[in-house]
């Protein structure tokens, strides 16, 4: 009997390895999604990460914040909200969260063919018996059937809106799209039809090659498309369309894990857009303390640039020029060149900048020193009493050859000379320590304190932080090649800057809307608690920026 159970249990193991060497798996969701699209988004469990974010705190709080508030009143919101209903009109019910989750499998896919009209084809793995539960399925009745692939489908057009809502089953697959074409192309790719696919189109092939294994969410983009799009210059919240345009594709992956949420981001440059091998970082980020609140350290334009930076972080700011959107500008006064072919330059909708000799003297001081190489940017933020809060800075230079004591401090002296008054400069220089550390220190207006180390030169306006910064000279470097880093440090931080935003909105208009720092910003602050710190690393080699970005829990 023994040897009976042996040598079935082989054979029942052998029928498996052969059924697994003759099963074709299931092709990828964008061999079923018909080319063209913008966006294309997927997760290997859709339905159980809508379920995770449907019964999240952060959801509740982001419902009940100021920003929400906010953003349910704005522009964008009201005229998705139109075309929702549009679209809920066309199906017969507005779906909500609850109706969505129904329809939410595990393996699920969704592409975006149109900004301004929404329009998409949604494919998830749902299984059968759910998909009969739900309302959608229970309304089919009301839409007219068609045929694609040898499959039906059900398609309803509300006559107010012109709106179309469409959806089949096939392969224990639903698909649901505001575009009849697209369900009937799905179709035709499920019946093995060899159209052109997102997984063909080389946007998707390029992005998706450059990536390792997908995350809880993959998003491959179609940069090059996008940012032809009108609505899409016009609604995307961060306007930077001229610097998104160097890419032609992108992709970006998400992961959870208890300790923290890590975005993993590919992009391909134009070939036109290639630039000189930059230079690395990861040497001056090692000089980052634990206790700065933010940082950044990338390689600068241009000495100008780096100039300005110093200038106005820790010598004087740059003079601000309001501008009153309800009046056109003052006519100028004649000039001879105005209007010609050398005058292409001058902005006519707004008048030019006030000349600041004090702030340009400044910069140029600065600019003239041996500044080359990465910059690094680090900042704090220390409470004085009241409303007031002071901005501890050290900025970090890179020189091509070890930087001269005396030359420097010339330079600075000139440029607090250009912004600071003779009895604001005090007595001149000091000498100074910072921790360990000798430095020379000029007290003013404020503090200017700068150290040399070699080829780096550190300035800052807090010998605190300066000695945190310098403590760290010996620390060794990370292994990675960056070539750009930044970080945010939001717990010790936020306290802090819900004090400035309030101080910031004293006096401002107390009406329905919340006040802009104080409430709108803060609370999204407030939602996002559970974030002790965001961190953002870069490296560029060739035609590929990877990005990964940490946002770290408590």
């Amino acid at each position: 009997m023994k040897r009976v159970f042996i040598a079935a249990a082989l054979l029942l193991a052998g029928a498996g390895y052969l059924y697994m060497q003759t099963t074709v798996p299931a092709p990828p969701l964008a061999a079923r999604m018909p080319g063209g699209a913008l966006l294309y988004l997927e997760a290997p469990n859709f339905g159980q990460t809508l379920r995770d974010w449907d019964g999240s705190a952060v959801k509740s709080a982001w419902l009940a914040s100021a920003n929400y508030a906010t953003f349910s009143r704005s522009n964008l919101f009201l005229k998705l909200q139109e075309v929702y209903g549009q679209y809920g009109a066309a199906a017969g019910f507005e779906p909500g969260l609850k109706s969505v989750i129904e329809i939410a499998g595990t393996d699920s896919a969704l592409a975006l063919y149109g900004i301004r009209d929404v329009e998409f084809l949604y494919i998830s793995r749902v299984p059968e018996s759910a998909l009969t539960r739900s309302e959608l399925w229970a309304l089919r009745d009301k839409f007219q059937q068609r045929q694609a692939g040898g499959v039906p489908f059900y398609l309803r057009i509300d006559p107010a809106s012109h709106r179309t809502v469409a959806f089949a089953f096939v392969q224990g697959y639903l698909l649901l799209a505001t575009r009849d074409d697209l369900v009937a192309q799905s179709l035709e790719l499920f019946a093995g039809a060899t159209n052109p696919s997102v997984a063909t189109d080389r946007w998707y092939r390029e992005a998706a090659s450059r990536a390792g294994r997908p995350g809880e969410l993959r998003l491959v983009m179609n940069l090059e498309s996008l940012v032809k799009t009108t609505y899409f210059r016009s609604y995307w919240v961060e306007r930077n369309a001229s610097q998104i345009a160097r890419y032609w594709t992108g992709i970006a992956d998400v992961r959870r894990t208890a300790q923290e949420l890590v975005e993993t981001r590919s992009f391909l440059r134009v070939p036109e857009q290639v630039p000189a091998p930059p230079a690395f970082v990861s040497d001056v980020v090692a000089l980052v303390p634990p206790g700065a609140g933010v940082y950044k350290a990338w390689q600068p334009e241009s000495p100008e640039q780096v100039a300005s930076l110093v200038v106005a972080r820790l010598i004087g700011s740059r003079p601000q020029q309001a501008v009153d959107w309800r009046f056109a500008p003052g006519a100028a006064m004649p000039d001879a060149q105005a209007g010609t072919e050398a005058d292409l330059e001058t902005s006519i909708d707004e008048p030019p900048l006030p000349q600041d000799p004090g702030f340009s003297g400044a910069v140029a001081a600065i600019a003239n020193l041996n500044i080359a190489g990465p910059v690094l940017l680090v900042e704090a933020s220390a409470p004085v009493g009241g409303p007031f809060v002071r901005m501890p800075t050290v900025v970090v230079l890179d020189g091509s050859s070890p930087w001269n004591r005396d030359t420097v401090r010339a330079a600075l002296s000139t440029a607090a000379g250009d912004l600071w008054s003779t009895a604001q400069l005090g007595a001149g220089w000091t000498g100074a320590t910072a921790g360990r550390h000798p430095v020379d220190r000029l007290d003013g207006l404020g503090t200017l304190a700068f150290a040399i180390d070699a080829r780096r030169l550190f300035l800052a306006n807090d010998l605190t932080l300066l000695a945190a910064v310098l403590d760290r000279t010996a620390i060794a470097p990370s292994a990675r090649s960056l070539t750009y880093a930044a970080g945010f440090r939001h717990s010790p931080e936020s306290g802090n800057y819900n004090r400035i935003m309030t101080a910031l909105d004293f006096g401002a208009a107390r009406g329905e809307a919340p006040a802009f720092f104080s409430g709108d910003l803060a609370s999204l602050g407030r939602t996002l608690g559970s974030i002790s710190e965001i961190s953002i690393a870069r490296t560029e080699i060739g035609t590929v920026t990877s990005e990964t970005v940490s946002y770290h829990l408590r």
